[in-house]
């Protein structure tokens, strides 16, 4: 292995135990990181200038739901608090780890509030994640029976699009097979943030594999569709076009840079999901400043023109961003500010998408912080029991959740699950290494000869005999100007004789004949040739 390995230590992890609620919908953004020694109370992230309130009536039950990546011995409580952080109710009863969600009741009225849930793990470190509510006495609308994304027709919540569930408290990225084009197909995740996901035929991704390579199969990859006599790896690609890095005994990865951009393939020995996350090998720990979250401005995206740009020329840089002082100034882990590809396939189709990990949290796509995908190409099958994908894109970066792929060395953190993705992301297999992957491979190929063409060694292409016009030949005299055939060829002059009167006689007799044999010869073999 060319690379330096940076093993981990069981005791610092890549991931740790944390929670998210998914309904009510957590604050943005939904990181399920947020441990009270490195993050600011209550909350573990800044309240944004504008909240999502999901509105509760006090005589209703709800169902709270959760979810909990890689918790182990830990238990779980409840309570309300208010804009002061201090709390209104606290929920009764100690909820155990196996449990996802609660019945609940509210019973003390407040607004601008928020729901916070608090796991607690053995050692006594304390997990949260929170979301800010209204609860109140009068009866709810209809529209927030739906979480404002939806409308209520016979009791039942019509989703927008992007949501699902009862109450359209989820996030959904499909809905039906018909959601996801070219023959994509829409998976349940039921266990993760975003609940459906479109997983895409070979060739294309995209949130509604609406995306594809222009290329065509050629000696290194296929980019049209797998082909096992070409190609000798899964009939997908040629490891000799690739750089090879070993990871572990039986998961690798291959990268080559083609013009400005660099594709990147993962074999590993899962049937789960894969992940592979970069940034440069020196980065300053302000990087957790991003995304900034004290900015009284809002999300860019919410913004008309006008306000973008001042937004851009004027950044607001944040104070702390929710971290304690601890947070700021502790060295970087693994996890933090890593630009991360994650990626699964099942039955054939692939999910694919580019992700950004502020922390040790589970990562999010590039959207949720205003960023957009940054894939040229991406390629996925499963054979034998390993999972395959490769994904292209260009060399540096565009945005600020994107990291350059080289070309100088870069921190490669992998990973792969134990589990189908959207169940956890917490996986034990994993590492981190320094790598190149933005190399030029140079190989050559033997050129296959070249097709036969049927041409005679004059260049003159040969006729099918069938379509030559039937020829006469004379075998005691040569024919006249007036009857020689169209593809007669004529005999040159003899040259000057300087035989005796008896020599040239002879000679006369018997050059009609020899003529005569010499064009029956030329022309049979241009007939049959």
């Amino acid at each position: 292995m060319s690379s330096t390995v940076f093993l981990l230590l069981m005791a610092s992890p890549l991931v740790h135990s944390g929670v998210l609620l998914t309904y009510p919908q957590a604050r943005f953004p939904p990181l399920d990181y947020l441990p009270d020694d490195l993050t600011m109370p209550p909350c573990g992230v800044p309240k944004p200038t504008k909240p999502f309130y999901t509105t509760f009536h006090i005589v209703d039950s709800y169902n709270i739901s959760w979810i909990a990546p890689g918790a182990t011995n830990s238990t779980y409580r409840i309570r309300l608090v208010d804009s002061d952080g201090l709390t209104v109710e606290q929920l009764p009863g100690i909820i155990s780890e196996d449990e996802t969600t609660q019945m609940i009741k509210l019973r003390s009225p407040c607004e601008q509030c928020m729901l916070l849930i608090e796991q607690v793990a053995q050692n006594g470190k304390v997990f949260r994640s929170c979301a800010d509510v209204n609860v109140v006495r009068a009866t709810v609308r209809d529209d927030e029976q739906c979480s404002q994304r939806g409308s209520l027709m016979n009791s039942t919540c019509q989703c927008e699009s992007g949501f699902t569930g009862n109450q359209c408290q989820y996030f959904a990225q499909c809905e039906t097979n018909e959601d996801c084009l070219n023959g994509g197909i829409c998976v349940d995740q039921p266990d993760a943030l975003i609940k459906k996901r479109c997983f895409c035929s070979y060739g294309f991704f995209g949130q509604r594999c609406d995306q594809k390579f222009n290329s065509q199969n050629d000696h290194c990859f296929a980019y049209d569709e797998p082909v096992a006599a070409d190609l000798p790896l899964y009939g997908m690609f040629n490891p000799r076009c690739f750089q090879r890095h070993d990871l572990s005994a039986n998961d690798r990865i291959y990268s080559r840079k083609v013009d400005n951009e660099v594709e990147v393939i993962l074999d590993f020995d899962t049937e789960n999901w894969l992940s592979l996350g970069w940034r440069p090998t020196e980065l300053s720990t302000s990087c957790r400043l991003f995304p900034i979250l004290e900015d009284t401005r809002g999300r860019i995206s919410e913004m008309d023109q006008v306000a973008r740009r001042e937004f851009v020329a004027k950044p607001v840089m944040p104070k702390n961003n929710g971290f304690t002082e601890l947070g700021l100034k502790s060295s970087l882990h693994p996890m933090d500010c890593v630009d991360v590809i994650m990626a699964s396939v099942r039955n054939g189709r692939l999910f694919i998408s580019d992700f950004y990990s502020r922390d040790r949290s589970t990562p999010l796509e590039d959207y949720w912080y205003d960023g957009e995908m940054s894939l040229s190409a991406a390629y996925g099958v499963q054979q034998d029991g390993r999972s395959i994908v490769m994904f292209r894109r260009e060399l540096r970066e565009f945005e600020p959740t994107d990291h350059p792929l080289g070309p100088n060395e870069i921190l490669i953190v992998w990973s792969k699950g134990d589990t189908q993705m959207g169940n956890s992301f917490q996986g034990t297999n994993r590492g981190v290494e320094k790598l190149r992957l933005a190399e030029t491979v140079n190989v050559t190929f033997e050129q296959p000869p070249p097709p036969s063409t049927n041409e005679l060694a004059f260049g003159v292409k040969n006729v099918v005999h069938d379509r030559l016009e039937p020829m006469a030949v004379t075998t005691t005299r040569e024919p006249s100007e007036t009857t020689r055939h169209p593809m007669h060829i004529p005999t040159p002059p003899p040259p000057p004789s300087t035989s005796t009167p008896e020599s040239t006689s002879t000679e006369s007799e018997n050059s009609a004949p020899a003529t005569s044999v010499f064009l029956l010869m030329l022309l049979t073999f241009i007939v049959f040739f």
